[in-house]
């Protein structure tokens, strides 16, 4: 019973999402609209009676006020379709591409929301849907409760950490040529961040893209600041534990100590980087994150989401762009052994000399700082911004 009242619900907010509004020119329209939102309204209500944003949006009145219908037809239904597009984002059934549709009858469109319904066999979405889509997967983060974003957060942070020992590992010895051993360690690093994305765990850089929310007016700035300061803290907890596990188990210390000697050398060179280097390398490198990010929301598959992620990843890394979670492991982890006397010994014999003299807590500060304030620039302004431009500036919405 309950999925058929949920196809439903779905069938009726699809209806309303995909109607021509050229096409409302009476009050005879205006009124089944109305009724057909009503219905909506109450199906969701019945079905979603926990959601707090929905409860947030079915307690706006003034579309039904007399004095708000004022306008043309047009006008109306462009009100009620985006009052449609609200309740099916809280709910989470996504929006629709209306440019798709342009040449439905609106008679069929109220009375016959079966006839409008539009089966969609593509393997992907298309660009503005894709826009649509990283922004109700962003607001649901931000309206996840704080205590499972914190654990969410720590797995990420955890994740990550994870693929920068892998990244390490496979480049702690020359293949080939130091430029294609840094793009075979991206390709590896990428591990981490296509487990994030299909795990649904919640990454700092990958959360910059929650902008699009702001500037759409669904939700207030406090709030994804919030977000983020939860979400660093959780990365940083998960970033620290696993070098702290890596350096208990001992793994490092194999094959020479060649692991530990490539992690002191990663960790020396992000150290030593000017605080406009680091900023610059950190936009680059979140741009290509959240590009990333982006790129697989458009893909339905599992297949698709790893390829989409793949390349922009290994890019970033190949070229030395700054992450400022990747950093939270790389820089621990090196401050952990950078004393360690039998890798000191094992630096000596292999004619490798490391200045750990910036590898402490405020080396790992004035590092981060920079990493961290360019990685929201890149991502929120660059990816972010830009696309909310291109196709959701129209769609402006009350905050919630």
């Amino acid at each position: 019973m309950q999925h058929e009242e949920g196809f439903e619900l779905k069938e009726k907010i699809q209806s309303l999402i995909q109607l021509d509004s050229a096409s409302v020119r009476n009050n005879i329209d205006v009124n089944l609209l109305l009724k057909s939102l009503f219905e909506v309204r109450m199906l969701a209500k019945q079905m979603y009676p926990n959601n707090k944003a929905l409860k947030m949006i079915l307690s706006k009145q003034d579309l039904f006020k007399q004095e708000q219908i004022a306008h043309t037809g047009a006008t109306i239904a462009e009100m009620i379709k985006d009052h449609a597009k609200e309740i099916s984002l809280a709910i989470d059934l996504g929006t629709f591409n209306v440019d798709s549709v342009r040449d439905l009858n609106f008679t069929n469109v109220v009375r016959e929301p079966s006839n409008a319904v539009q089966t969609d066999s593509s393997d992907s979405l298309s660009p503005s849907e894709t826009a649509e889509k990283v922004a109700r997967i962003d607001l649901q983060k931000v309206n996840t409760n704080a205590f499972s974003t914190f654990i969410l957060a720590i797995l990420a942070g955890a994740l990550i950490a994870i693929s920068g020992v892998y990244f390490t590992f496979a480049t702690s010895q020359i293949i080939v040529t130091r430029t294609f051993t840094q793009i075979f360690g991206g390709l590896l690093f990428s591990m981490g961040l296509i487990a994030v994305v299909i795990t649904g765990a919640q990454m700092f850089t990958g959360n910059n893209l929650g902008i699009m929310n702001i500037v759409s007016r669904r939700l207030k700035p406090t709030k994804l600041l919030r977000n983020w300061i939860i979400v660093y803290a959780g990365n940083f907890v998960g970033s620290v534990a696993t070098a702290w596990v890596l350096y208990m188990s001992k793994a490092w210390t194999n094959n020479g100590y060649q692991f530990g000697i490539k992690a002191l050398m990663i960790a020396n060179h992000k150290v030593s980087l000017g605080f406009i280097d680091a900023f610059f390398l950190g936009i680059f490198c979140n741009t290509l994150v959240c590009l990333a990010i982006y790129l697989a929301a458009s893909g339905k598959k599992v297949s698709d989401k790893i390829l989409a992620i793949m390349f922009p990843t290994a890019a970033f890394i190949a070229m030395g762009f700054e992450h400022t979670v990747a950093n939270m492991y790389f820089l621990s982890f090196a401050v952990m052994i950078k004393n360690d006397p039998s890798l000191l010994s094992a630096m000596q014999a292999a004619g490798v000399t490391v200045d750990t003299t910036h590898l402490d807590f405020m080396g790992i500060a004035n590092n981060l700082l920079p990493v961290t304030l360019g990685n929201i620039v890149g991502g929120s302004i660059f990816i972010g911004l830009m696309y909310w431009l291109a196709y959701m500036r129209k769609n402006k919405q009350n905050q919630i």
